[in-house]
């Protein structure tokens, strides 16, 4: 049977959700600086304009295996200075500052797309005028949404299609991990759709978590004239996805 190929219409409406299930919701911007950050004055710059976040410096580690002469292996560890990391007092807001690229995010509760990107903006401006860069490489948006399961609650009630277990050996799947990457016929876009069931604990009490985990990515580089339009895009796809992928979200979520 022939599918109806995607379009992205940006006149589509979606529902706002007073309680989305959203746990984490990301804006990441790749845009390698032409003007390469230098670790203590870029500390002293953020110090000084985001004086309300915590700031701490990113470390980026390497383990290698190398033979040595004498026919042992030896490990080695390399560790480099990879940006800054700046959380917000209230800890809902997370900056990650790196060398090549800059990563925002919303922790839960997630309020709405204009307030995300008012908040995102000031950073991502201070990166352009203090980096430079010439063009991003790549944008991600990504939103990751997690249900807790009631006791004997099936994750089918919340969702489309799950992946199957194995039925034929009469066994019951209690946790799962299946990912698509999707591109976009006709789009210079791809998603990455994750679906997960995360196991309840005895120990802690915790309950079976069911995680719907969405990320737009890029799949060319982009002008900075064409990054409103881009994310417009992006946000409409995301918003897609989820209203597709979900049961009766805009009554279970209201």
């Amino acid at each position: 049977m022939p599918t109806s190929r995607f379009e992205i219409d940006l006149h589509e409406e979606f529902p706002t959700l007073q309680n989305a299930p959203i746990v984490e919701a990301v804006l990441q911007f790749n845009a390698p600086p032409s003007v390469p950050f230098e670790q203590l004055e870029l500390k002293e710059m953020l110090e000084g304009e985001f004086a309300d976040f915590k700031l701490q410096p990113q470390m980026q580690h390497e383990s290698r295996f190398r033979g040595s002469p004498d026919g042992n292996v030896e490990m080695h560890h390399k560790s480099d200075w990879d940006g800054f990391r700046l959380n917000s007092t209230d800890g809902k807001y997370i900056c990650q500052w790196k060398r090549n690229s800059l990563v925002f995010s919303r922790l839960q509760p997630y309020e709405t797309w204009p307030k995300l990107f008012e908040a995102a903006e000031p950073f991502w401006g201070a990166y352009r005028e203090k980096g430079k860069p010439e063009i991003i490489e790549g944008i991600g948006v990504r939103f990751i949404s997690q249900i807790p399961l009631k006791e004997n609650e099936k994750p089918s009630k919340y969702v489309k299609q799950l992946p199957p277990p194995l039925k034929g050996m009469g066994l019951l799947a209690d946790s799962f991990f299946h990912q698509d990457t999707i591109p976009l016929k006709g789009y210079p876009y791809e998603v990455r759709l994750i679906r997960a069931m995360q196991p309840a604990a005895e120990r802690t009490g915790s309950k079976r978590v069911l995680i719907v985990d969405i990320d737009v990515s890029t799949t060319r580089a982009v002008a900075f004239g064409q990054l409103d339009h881009a994310l417009s895009e992006m946000r409409y796809i995301k918003n897609k996805v989820f209203f597709t992928y979900m049961k009766d979200a805009d009554q279970r979520f209201k």
